[in-house]
């Protein structure tokens, strides 16, 4: 690696994986390149790096989540995939490593936020443009009554991603009122007109945590912050609805307060019978679960007569069921048992013991890292797959941004010249950063 080689490479190499996003699976190039990277840290200076709080923290959020898949594969209804998402799991783990050492210079965190801040933006404009024309910027057509935007036309994930990044364009904006609101009911109109349901909880998630730290910090009382944007979010909600299509999943969604069984299950897209079946793998697997991405596999043999959920894989001739519980509680608890519901657990409980732990200083820098954790995995919603490949990949980056900024290396006697020296050799000479690179 040469000298003229900057650290702003290495948040553009963490930003590259937000900007692939939409592409499927070409975001697993930069995460290969970090995982590598994460690698050459551990091996090579691994003591002093593991000490490092973020680190630290990051390793027991990781292992709370992967310990349980590890102990889901011996008796998964499919060892290959349980397997599988074990082993390939690490690599997020290693490419975490890299991102919290490559933000630990702090002038690489505004460069980050803006970036992120710019991309969300472009993916709103690009939404409302489709929403306009039936076509976004590159071409994709509009689904039928849901919008996705550069997402294209395979797989509804706009709706899905969108509040993630959305902290990221509103904090961004936070100095000017004006656009900030405008920001928010811009993206939650797209967020609406997606049509993800759960998109729009952690949408409502994300604003309502803004409203009430932007109050604080003004000292505004929230009575009027909360009347200005009550307006705005109505207006645009009101906008959003003359939509044929979020319109039919508002109605939809209303159906859960008829008292009726079948249409409480059909407001939820079917989930309810998705998650009877659940709770009955559960009931016969409490202990570590069918398998972390076993689910479809052993859906079948606790499915009800007449599920339609229930098909036949065109490849294998094996039957199968729904892929996942779309909903993140109920996925661990399925897949690996009370073990993973106790992992999870944990996971929250650190996720929220080190926010209240925090200073003010530090909470301001880690404010849209956590916002955007929140809206992924807030508990009380409907959510992705949790282990997979792509989604899994943006919860995880965005996990260890938050403890790189929530905890930023320390300037200890004991750790400084070995971290100065993991900065120093990757940024400058280190033979194995430049294997790095040249990749």
């Amino acid at each position: 690696m040469t000298r003229s080689l900057k650290s702003q490479y290495f948040t553009w190499l963490i930003f590259s994986c937000f900007l692939l996003f939409p592409l499927k699976r070409s975001v697993e190039l930069p995460i290969l390149i970090m995982a590598i990277g994460g690698g050459v840290l551990a091996y090579k200076y691994g003591r002093a790096f593991f000490r490092e709080p973020a680190v630290k923290l990051f390793t027991l959020l990781f292992a709370c989540i992967w310990l349980p898949i590890l102990i889901s594969f011996p008796d998964s209804y499919d060892l290959k995939k349980s397997g599988g998402t074990a082993l390939v799991f690490i690599r997020l783990y290693l490419s975490g490593l890299f991102v919290i050492w490559a933000l630990s210079k702090q002038n690489q965190v505004p460069l980050l936020v803006k970036l992120l801040a710019g991309l969300t933006a472009f993916w709103v404009v690009d939404a409302l443009f489709q929403a306009a024309t039936g076509h976004d910027l590159f071409g994709f057509a509009q689904i039928p009554a849901r919008l996705n935007g550069v997402f294209g036309e395979a797989h509804l994930r706009l709706g899905g991603a969108l509040p993630v990044l959305a902290p990221f364009l509103l904090l961004a904006l936070r100095n000017q009122p004006a656009l900030m609101l405008l920001a928010a009911a811009m993206t939650g109109a797209v967020v609406i007109l997606a049509g993800s349901r759960g998109g729009w909880v952690s949408f409502g998630l994300v604003c309502v945590w803004l409203l009430f730290s932007e109050t604080r910090r003004r000292g505004v009382p929230l009575w009027k912050m909360g009347a200005v944007a009550a307006l705005i979010g109505l207006a645009g909600t009101f906008a959003a609805f003359e939509n044929p299509g979020a319109k039919q999943r508002l109605d939809q969604t209303l159906l859960l307060f008829s008292g009726d069984e079948a249409k409480i299950d059909q407001a939820l897209s079917l989930r309810w019978t998705l998650w009877k079946d659940a709770f009955a793998m559960i009931d016969a697997h409490p202990v570590n679960g069918v398998g972390a991405r076993a689910f479809r596999y052993a859906y079948p043999e606790f499915a009800q007569p007449g599920d339609p959920f229930i098909s036949i894989d065109e490849k294998s001739g094996r039957q199968t069921g729904a892929f996942y519980a779309h909903q993140i509680v109920v996925e661990v608890t399925t897949e690996t048992g009370l073990i993973g519901l106790a992992g999870l657990g944990l996971f929250y409980w650190l996720l929220v013991r080190n926010w209240r732990l925090a200073n003010q200083e530090q909470r301001i820098r880690s404010l849209p890292f956590a916002m955007g954790a929140l809206a992924w995995v807030f508990p009380f919603n409907t959510h992705p797959a949790f282990y997979s490949a792509q989604w899994s990949v943006l919860i995880w980056l965005m996990i260890a941004m938050l403890c790189a900024t929530l905890l930023p290396l320390q300037k200890t006697a004991d750790t400084t010249s070995n971290m100065t020296g993991v900065m120093e050799e990757l940024n400058n000479c280190h033979p194995g950063g430049a294997r790095l690179l040249q990749l």
